[in-house]
């Protein structure tokens, strides 16, 4: 059974140099945030739904999500960011559990990249306090 570790906390606290020494130390490393960058890269999975949600503009000439557009708007409305989060929160999640699930070896760490209280992180997050690590083991459905 393995042991999945997942690292939170904010921008400069030591996410990245975390996962390097687990990786390091033989853990598979499954990084949200290059999960989210191939979602709405040229080809993504998340391209055609983020075209019909919020439209051509925000599609780059290379097919890939137009970042600094959608920075733009979502950072400016939060109900649009509530509208990307929930359709790409699912698929980041469903490829992270994929990504684990395939892993070998007896530990995973995963990097999120949205905030400890994110039911991407805990999907129990509004029930119990949020922590630095989130584990649980690798036949359980659930993050603890």
């Amino acid at each position: 059974m393995a042991l999945v570790v997942g690292l939170t906390g904010g921008i400069g606290s030591g996410k990245s140099a975390a996962a390097d020494e687990f990786a390091r130390l033989g853990a598979t490393v499954v990084d949200t945030d290059a999960i989210s960058h191939e979602l709405t890269g040229p080809g993504g999975a998340a391209i055609a739904e983020i075209k019909r949600l919020f439209g051509n503009a925000f599609i780059d000439a290379d097919g890939a999500m137009n970042r600094k557009r959608m920075r733009d708007l979502v950072f400016s409305d939060a109900e649009e960011k509530l509208r990307l989060e929930a359709l790409l929160h699912p698929m980041i999640r469903a490829e992270s559990e994929r990504r684990i699930e395939a892993a070998k070896g007896p530990m995973t760490t995963c990097r999120p990249r949205v905030p400890a209280s994110s039911p991407l992180v805990t999907p129990n997050a509004g029930r119990s306090s949020a922590t630095s690590t989130t584990a649980r083991s690798s036949t359980s459905s659930r993050w603890r």
